[in-house]
């Protein structure tokens, strides 16, 4: 290991040796072309023609390359720019892909490929702020298709590159930003009239295929912008998008391995591995299939002649997919954007604005899976075969033939809708030429609404149906049939269902900030003032019981929610049978009074019906025929009558939080020597005031169900909204310098403490108390502290020529502030607190309790989160080269550009064991390599990150199971041809051709062991052919 070590270490040296020479050589050649006259020697006037032959026409990519290089070196602190020329020029779709391309960014992806939000240095993107014009943002959105965004992430797919003319990463903080961001602070700027005085009008217009799903999308873009002299400008823009959009995927929800009985496992390791979540019955069912006979007795002999060579503990404990679901996510995905920004300039020293944006989003998708269905089934294992003789810790299973296997279709349109609205008026007063006041106000609100329905029949139990599995080595699986899956006649309801489960979310942010400065560039104090209230809402719908019992549960008369009881889904058709037996407590307790009569009035998507709802779909699959569907359920009238639920289908809990922070900073700006070294330097301190409402919607039984036990007569559920508020403060420092070593050589330092609150889901001051024995529960959080980080850091930048420089940076983050889990025994009395007491415990419960010593004497066992007191340390090395090669190459306008990104992170004390930060990669790259010149221009650009850690361990309740990320590369073309500069017509647009995910990238994740594939995501190429101008 030693060995290793040092020689990873040699390899590092040797790969910045390298880069550090090529770099001399080429920043030589630059030099050489700059160099100024001797004192003594005479200037030498070159002749007019030789001067036009040197001079290098930089425009488009190059130009916003030489920009970003401009802004790095004349930063004091540690941050990257992205300029308008270099948003624009590539087949970004969003904002996060753009920011992908800065050293230390990472991206998530959604499984259709694209980017949706961003992390920094190793930290998750709750870690990370995101800022529109220096104001605080947050989008309702709840994420990717497999996220629910219950913690402080903000999705950046809603914003287009189009209307923004400057993206900030800070990650050295400062005493004037917005505090929030652990890991780093991300500043969008929008555009504004005077960033291009005069007239002008851009447009863009592109056709998009992805090439795996049907028809052709397109987006376009209009910016118009004038100015009347230095007074008043007015600017305005908007983009739409319609992506045509398919992905296609393989998902497992986790692996599970049986949980054998006694008599079919004699080992007294019986089980060891957690899972189980798979039966295999005691003795073969009737129509198990695969020749086995009913009646015989499915015990370890069983197992063991008909799985040979293997041990019964290699069949406890191989683990199998839960869920072998192939998934098909195609549909419709349009965005729209809209940007209004006026300046007022009534004075040479004072200068108001106002920027207000537009955004909106609407996902109208099919999500279809086709599945075989292991968990909670009672599959027989024949002729199985495992990866490994020592399954102690678990193991995978390459192959197999399960009988008795049962095979669902899981039918799911899904919309999603978002809007964001935001307005950010402030002024600029330059009182005298070393006083400035600026201020500014800022408000937004955002609003999500999730609507995914599904629709779930499932094979006949007992059908004889066979399934065969192949592992692939890991890859995507096999598994086929005996029979034929796309049969609708091979379709029933009884162990299917159907679902209504919505998600409604709304956010705002407002504030105001204001800052005052004095002094000049050699010397400034600056003092600010700021105020910001964000707010989020989280509101699940569920509305599934009532309509099933109407869909396929023979539609009674009457529906009771629960804790009465539902008819099963097995489509039963018989109108006006009585219903009585249903809820033989009508008519008593919360139904007194009531008389109607109780009857059945047939399913309404009977069984004998079932099968014509199934139709043709793509690739010959069957799918529901929604539209006929949805009318015959009568899913509307069911929908639009959801009640509040206390979660969704997402994932994400109903829950509110709000916080309303007061800042004030101060900071010293200025500009000295050390010894012969120029040296600019900020220093300062941030003090900030946090008021946190948390709120949770509470479920718990109501206590006059206590002598209720008839169904027909119980009261519903209860629902509470709680509500719990905490204050902390913080105080932040901050100190940054940057030391100019040559002309062309900056060092910077960086000290500094940074802060990112508590995960808003885990201080949800909720509590779950509903296990029939009474003992066990959650807690939720509500006085966690934030993450606070130490930070230091170091680098140095040498800049080459032109928009050429190579970049060295390391850095280390200091976290603490993580979570583990307390059991913790308190009184059962100790729950009234939160709405739970012994008058509204179930009947159940309530003999539980008084099994040991009643309400005032027995204990209870709640788990809740609380702030460890162990630290997480981030170290990390970043590089960033950007390169022309005019000098080396006999063609202008080749160049290079590389980021890398290698981070390292360990965890030590208290509650520390096993801790991992999730989703960090330790090796992440972009590479890029690029020609523009006479009005042409090319690009093939490369990213890659390593795969990492994506959840904890105890996965599917396997106790050893965690989840990983595989690795990540995808490439990318862009080119264009600016027929304005290569015919010499004026205002002629520029055409553009572009490949994302050339080679054809998939997302994909594993379970445990590197074969045991968890998910995989394909999204294919998509081409991108366009015109874009301006005049």
């Amino acid at each position: 290991m030693i060995e290793k070590s040092v020689q990873r270490r040699r390899q590092r040296r040797q790969v910045v040796l390298g880069l550090g020479v090529l770099a001399g050589l080429i920043q030589q050649a630059y030099a050489q072309e700059a160099a100024a006259p001797a004192p003594d020697a005479p200037a030498q006037v070159a002749p007019a023609v030789q001067a036009d032959v040197n001079v290098v026409k930089v425009t488009g990519y190059r130009a916003s390359l030489l920009s970003s290089a401009k802004d790095k070196k004349e930063a004091i602190g540690f941050q990257d720019t992205i300029s308008a020329e270099d948003i624009g020029k590539f087949p970004d779709k969003n904002i996060a892909e753009s920011l992908s391309r800065v050293p230390g960014v990472q991206i998530a992806r959604d499984v259709t490929g694209e980017g949706t939000n961003i992390q920094i240095r190793g930290l998750g993107s709750s870690f990370t702020k995101i800022l529109l014009n220096n104001a605080q943002i947050a989008v309702a959105s709840s994420g990717p298709i497999d996220g629910a965004n219950t913690n402080r992430e903000v999705d950046l797919d809603l914003l287009p590159t189009d209307l923004f003319t400057k993206l900030t990463v800070s990650k050295s903080p400062t005493a004037d930003l917005i505090e929030g961001g652990a890991a780093g602070v991300v500043n969008m700027r929008s555009a504004r009239p005077f960033d291009n005085p005069g007239t002008h009008v851009s447009y863009g217009v592109t056709a998009q295929k992805q090439q795996i799903a049907d028809g052709v999308g397109g987006r376009g873009s209009l910016v118009a912008s004038k100015t009347w002299g230095d007074t008043f400008g007015i600017l305005a823009g908007f983009t739409v998008n319609r992506q045509k959009s398919r992905t296609t995927g393989y998902e497992t929800v986790g692996l599970t391995n049986p949980n054998l009985t006694a008599a079919q496992s004699a080992s007294p390791t019986r089980n060891s591995t957690g899972g189980g979540n798979w039966t295999i019955p005691a003795t073969v069912p009737a129509g198990a299939g695969a020749g086995l006979v009913a009646g015989t007795p499915i015990d370890q002999a069983f197992l063991l002649s008909h799985n040979p060579g293997l041990t019964i503990d290699q069949i406890d404990n191989a683990l199998l997919p839960r869920l072998g679901r192939f998934m098909d996510y195609f549909g419709t995905r349009d965005k729209g954007s809209a940007i209004l920004s006026a300046e007022w300039r009534p004075l040479a020293n004072l200068h108001f604005y106002v920027d207000t944006l537009y955004s909106k989003k609407d996902d109208d998708m099919q999500r279809i899976a086709y599945t075989w269905a292991v968990r909670n089934g009672a599959s027989i294992p024949l002729n199985m075969q495992v990866d490994n003789t020592n399954c102690t810790i678990g193991c995978t299973v390459t192959s197999g033939t399960y009988s008795n296997a049962s095979y669902f279709i899981e039918f799911g349109p899904r919309r999603d809708r978002t809007d964001l609205k935001g307005i950010n008026p402030g002024m600029e007063w330059k009182i005298t030429p070393t006083l400035k006041l600026d201020a500014q106000a800022n408000a937004t609100k955002s609003t999500f609404s999730h609507e995914a329905p599904t629709v779930m029949p499932i094979t006949a139990a007992g059908s004889g149906l066979v399934a065969t599995f192949n592992n692939n080595g890991g890859g995507v699986p096999s598994i086929t049939f005996n029979q034929d899956v796309n049969d609708p006649a091979n379709f029933v309801w009884a162990g299917g269902r159907v679902n209504i489960q919505n998600e409604l979310r709304e956010t705002s942010t407002k504030g105001f900030h204001t800052d005052l400065t004095w002094g000049d560039s050699k010397l400034s104090l600056k003092a600010g003032l700021a105020y910001d209230d964000i707010d989020r809402r989280i509101r699940g719908q569920d509305n599934s019981a009532a309509w099933q019992a109407a869909v396929c549960g023979n539609n009674p008369s009457v529906f009771l929610q629960g804790p009465n009881g539902a008819p099963a889904c097995d489509g039963a058709s018989t109108p006006g049978a009585s219903a009585a037996a249903l809820y033989p407590g009508y008519g008593t307790g919360y139904t007194a009074g009531q008389t109607a009569p109780l009857v059945y009035q047939g399913s309404l998507i009977p069984l004998n019906k079932l099968s014509t709802y199934l139709v043709p779909g793509p690739n010959g699959r069957v799918v529901v025929d929604w539209d006929r569907f949805r009318k015959d359920s009568n899913y509307d009238a069911y929908n639009s009558t959801a009640p509040d639920s206390t979660s969704s289908s997402t994932g994400a809990s109903s829950g509110y939080v709000r916080e309303k922070t007061t800042g004030f900073y101060t900071e010293i700006n200025g500009e000295t020597t050390l010894g012969s070294f120029p040296v600019r330097y900020n220093a300062g301190v941030r003090y900030v005031r946090t008021k946190q409402d948390v709120g949770s919607l509470n479920s718990f039984s109501d206590p006059r169900n206590a002598t209720l036990t008839q169904n027909g007569s119980k009261y519903p559920n209860q629902t509470e909204w709680v509500y719990q508020d905490t204050t902390y403060n913080n105080t932040l420092p901050s100190a940054t310098a940057a030391i100019t070593l040559r002309k062309d050589v900056v060092a910077r330092v960086a000290l500094s403490k940074s802060m990112t609150r508590a995960n808003p889901n885990s201080l949800r001051p909720g509590i779950n108390f509903s296990g029939t024995s009474a003992d066990v529960g959650t807690i939720g959080s509500p006085e966690l502290k934030p993450y606070l980080s130490n930070n230091i850091d170091l680098g140095i930048d040498w800049y080459t020529g032109r928009e050429g420089y190579v970049s060295l940076t390391v850095f280390q983050k200091k976290v603490k502030g993580f979570t583990v889990i307390d059991n913790l025994t308190m009184p059962f009395s100790a729950l009234a607190a939160y709405g739970i007491t012994y008058n509204n415990l179930i009947p159940t419960q309530q003999v539980a309790i008084n099994s040991r010593g009643g309400p005032d004497v027995a204990t209870v066992v709640m788990s809740q989160e609380r702030n460890a007191g162990g630290i997480l340390t981030v170290r990390g090395l970043e590089i960033g080269w950007v390169q022309p090669l005019d000098k080396l190459l006999p063609i202008r306008g080749f160049g290079f550009s590389e980021t890398a990104t290698l981070i390292n992170q360990s965890a030590s004390g208290e509650g520390t064991n096993g801790f991992v930060a999730l989703n960090v990669p330790k090796k992440s790259n972009n590479f890029g390599f690029y020609y523009e010149n006479h009005g042409y221009m090319a690009r093939i650009s490369h990213q890659y990150q390593q795969g990492s850690q994506s959840a904890n361990a105890n996965q599917s309740g396997v106790t050893l199971a965690a989840l990983y990320g595989r690795s990540y590369k995808q490439a990318d073309f862009s080119s264009s041809v600016d027929l304005e500069e290569v015919l010499g017509r004026d205002n002629w647009p520029t055409i553009t051709f572009d490949i994302v995910n050339l080679n054809k990238a998939k997302r994909e994740g594993y379970f445990q062991f590197p074969n045991a594939a968890f998910s995989s995501y394909d999204p294919g190429r998509t081409f991108q052919l366009g015109l874009r101008g301006k005049f």
